[in-house]
């Protein structure tokens, strides 16, 4: 699951939002009559630097696929030698919503102006193999939507997480410790109304009634994921910290790198957020056993039998 957009917060990046018309995959055009590809664009000018990490950009191009067809997303070899990654991807034949491009400069600082050919897209025919794990077609759910999930492991540096909350961009680490999120007073915008609280906050020190937004924000992640929350505004905080009323919003879940209880969770039939039993009906939870005390032996005689 990863995030963040250019344009705002502290990242160096300057976005300028376009509405180009929509375009499907029939509209786009090949390099050449020989050439495999067809050519995608993004349709923002967007600067990238290392720190920023992956970012997502849009195309303008929506689905459907051709039928029977699948979609490889590969880099151009041209963005390559700019120093641009752009991470291969799998388009649905069934996915309808905007297809975009995952990129990062990892070297240096690159510059994509709006129409730049960064990516190809390659259709194949699509031979279907296998089973269905859901009876339901990819319709435009994009990133996310799939049993694929953000990994990463929670050393001293905690994972770092960019949010818009109301039109402003705020960064600050999960804190899967925190019930609730905290925002530092030096980043609370003060025009925002606050209100003081007869809560006591621990786990950061310990703050006394501290200050909370008086308003529900809204905020979203890159993904995506969205909700609504009210923060606490806690003075003297290095870093705002995003607690589990977010989390729980975006699906995160913890996982143990002991990869034989994985599998035995996942064998039990685990689906990250719909639990376990037969199609996912709600146990979130391993499968106790419930032993018959009144029973023994392979056959099952009675005690005292």
């Amino acid at each position: 699951m990863l995030w963040g957009t250019a344009g705002s917060g502290t990242d160096p990046g300057a976005e300028k939002e376009r509405t180009p018309a929509r375009k499907h995959v029939t509209d786009l055009f090949r390099a050449t009559t020989g050439s495999a590809g067809l050519d995608l664009c993004s349709t923002s000018d967007i600067i990238l630097t290392p720190e920023m990490g992956m970012q997502v950009l849009p195309t303008g191009v929506f689905g459907p696929l051709p039928p029977k067809t699948v979609g490889l997303l590969l880099g151009r070899s041209s963005s390559i030698m700019k120093g641009i990654h752009v991470s291969p991807g799998i388009i649905d034949e069934d996915f309808t919503g905007e297809i975009k491009i995952m990129v990062h400069s990892p070297l240096n600082i690159s510059a994509i102006p709006a129409g730049t050919r960064i990516a190809q897209l390659i259709i194949l025919p699509r031979i279907k193999v296998g089973k269905n794990r859901q009876d339901q077609k990819r319709g435009d759910r994009g990133f996310g939507s799939s049993d694929a999930y953000w990994i990463q492991e929670i050393k001293r540096d905690r994972p770092v997480l960019l949010l818009k909350i109301n039109g402003k961009s705020f960064q600050g680490i999960l804190d899967t410790g925190a019930d609730v999120s905290c925002i530092s007073a030096e980043h609370w915008p003060s025009k925002w109304p606050a209100l003081y609280t007869n809560t006591s906050l621990q786990g950061i020190g310990q703050s006394q009634s501290p200050l909370q937004s008086s308003d529900l924000l809204s905020w979203q992640d890159q993904e995506g994921h969205q909700g609504t929350f009210q923060p606490y505004i806690i003075p003297g905080l290095p870093v705002n910290l995003w607690g589990r009323d977010i989390m729980s919003d975006m699906g995160v879940y913890l996982f143990s790198p002991n990869t034989q209880v994985t599998q035995q969770m996942f064998d039990q039939g685990l689906l990250p957020g719909q639990g376990l039993i037969i199609e996912g009906q709600g146990r979130q939870k391993p499968i106790s056993p419930n032993p018959n005390l009144q029973k023994t032996g392979l056959g099952y005689f009675p005690r005292g039998s």
